[in-house]
């Protein structure tokens, strides 16, 4: 929520679709959902993306309304491969329209992913079927020792949001290097 602001400030046009919380208190959906309306069909989207170059929605109902359905049974079978994780993520970004991705792989010991040597075969995993769909992918791998930010759930995590955004003086400044760290990648990306 703080990267697609900047970089559609510096003229990146930043269709962002996000997914609502699967294994954490708030999904970005979830956060941006407490500042504005989130569920926008294709047709919304495409007009918000016209007018202010960016976007923040939620949109797995129509964009990959499959992984929707494999996601909802997953979850109670408990069933979470790497291959169906990265599969989702990245229909999600081809079928938005994406040509570029960061995909960040938070490592630690409350991370989905615990170690470097799992988070480099996730990497490669990443990087191979995003070779395959023709998708230019940057894929970190950085350090996770807790939650970013002072806020936990949509409504706190909006707040630090909205005051890194604001410069206040406050701000966690975990978020706002982050943040300015991957819309650095990012920028480089697409600017090559």
């Amino acid at each position: 929520m703080v990267v697609v602001p900047i970089l559609a400030a510096l003229g990146v046009t930043m269709p962002k679709t996000s997914s609502r919380a699967i294994t954490s208190p708030a999904g970005t959906a979830d956060t941006m959902g407490v500042l504005a309306h989130v569920a926008l069909t294709p047709l919304e989207l495409h007009r918000v993306v016209d007018q202010v170059g960016a976007c923040i929605a939620w949109a797995a109902r129509w964009i990959c309304p499959a992984d929707d359905i494999l996601i909802t049974v997953e979850r109670p079978m408990e069933l979470d491969t790497e291959s169906q994780m990265v599969a989702s993520i990245l229909a999600k970004k081809k079928t938005a329209g994406a040509t570029h991705a960061i995909i960040d792989i938070p490592v630690g010991t409350s991370a989905k992913v615990r170690s470097h040597a799992e988070a480099e075969e996730l990497a490669t995993l990443f990087r191979t079927v995003g070779e395959r769909i023709d998708l230019r992918l940057d894929v970190i791998v950085t350090e996770a020792r807790g939650p970013i930010g002072w806020g936990i759930g949509p409504r706190l995590e909006a707040l630090d949001v909205l005051a890194v955004l604001r410069r206040e003086a406050g701000a966690p400044a975990d978020l706002r290097e982050k943040a300015l760290f991957l819309a650095a990648r990012l920028l480089e990306m697409v600017a090559r």
